[in-house]
């Protein structure tokens, strides 16, 4: 720990030439604030995301807790397409479909978050069902997950 808090990369923060995501508790018992908004205007182009917590890692209960997965998940990259070649014969939107039926979405709530009606959900999933050779939704669920669908957005 001594040495933990001895270490000053300050002056090479400039030299960081990635794309960066600072994200700081503004109440961090651990961390002074300001440190990690120094880190992030030292960082060329870094993002700073101040949340709302105390806590030097966030814990799930916490409602900074949805920002923290927000923010990581809206800095990374979208996760690489499935290399199951069944999803490259659905259409756009089936691929939504499908992403929505991975997280465990009913036709009812895929519809209204689709602005479509219950009958063209399930006109979709019976495609869907035929170019992933499946029987049913729990399979077409399970191959969605194995395949990183539930990890997607819309």
């Amino acid at each position: 720990m001594r040495i933990f808090n001895d270490i000053d990369v300050v002056t090479l923060l400039p030299l960081v030439t990635c794309p960066t995501l600072v994200l700081h508790a503004v109440r961090d018992a651990r961390v002074p604030f300001d440190e990690g908004r120094l880190i992030a205007s030292m960082i060329p182009n870094a993002h700073f995301v101040p949340l709302d917590s105390g806590n030097h890692l966030l814990l799930e209960a916490e409602s900074a807790w949805d920002r923290w997965i927000d923010e990581v998940r809206a800095f990374l990259p979208p996760p690489a397409p499935s290399a199951d070649p069944a999803f490259g014969a659905l259409t756009r939107r089936e691929r939504d479909i499908v992403v929505l039926i991975a997280q465990g979405r009913d036709n009812a709530q895929i519809a209204a978050l689709l602005g479509l009606c219950e009958k063209t959900v399930r006109n979709h999933i019976t495609s869907i069902f035929s170019k992933l050779e499946v029987e049913n939704r729990s399979q077409a669920i399970v191959l969605a997950r194995e395949s990183g669908f539930d990890r997607q957005h819309l």
